[in-house]
């Protein structure tokens, strides 16, 4: 069983509301606090399609058992707090990867393996591109589907999924 864990959100929103009213062509303040909101759900659902962090995040990775090398979910990794092995800290272990993702434990297998450790996030003019897509969709079609037509807002739109394609990594 794997299991990951978000402690805490430590980087700002890639994109503000200023950034979304004026690609949505918005003059109004009244719906700030929705845009807001849609921001923080676009960068979400980017994340997870992804499996890459957005925003810097520290976060813990549990592993029942490991062969005693595994890739950490959710890079790009700034740095590794801990590494447990059955509620004991341990320091042989060695990072391996272009972005520190791989932990390499230096007995090889073992069980009970939990990981803190922090990320940095990614800050692309793509990423930012396909969230404003994202976040225009959500805003011009604020209901499950629209009366009239086949368009249904369940699924991200496809030049949003194009844009992120390339930084696509499946982690599980």
């Amino acid at each position: 069983m794997r299991q990951i864990k978000i402690n805490s959100t430590i980087g700002s929103e890639l994109l503000t509301v200023q950034n979304v009213k004026d690609y949505v062509r918005i003059d109004t303040s009244a719906d700030d606090s929705i845009i807001g909101e849609m921001i923080t759900q676009a960068r979400i659902w980017c994340e997870n399609y992804i499996s890459r962090d957005i925003v810097p995040k520290t976060r813990t990775y549990y592993l029942d058992s490991t062969n005693g090398i595994f890739d950490l979910p959710f890079g790009p990794v700034t740095s590794i707090q801990t590494v447990s092995i059955n509620n004991t800290a341990i320091t042989g272990y060695e990072v391996l990867g272009l972005d520190n993702e791989t932990i390499e434990l230096d007995g090889g297998y073992a069980e009970r393996v939990k990981i803190e450790y922090t990320t940095s996030g990614l800050n692309d003019p793509l990423i930012k591109q396909s969230m404003l897509q994202l976040i225009s969709t959500y805003y011009d079609n604020r209901a499950d589907f629209i009366e009239g037509t086949s368009f249904n807002v369940d699924g991200i739109p496809t030049k949003s999924k194009n844009i992120l394609s390339s930084y696509k990594y499946m982690f599980i």
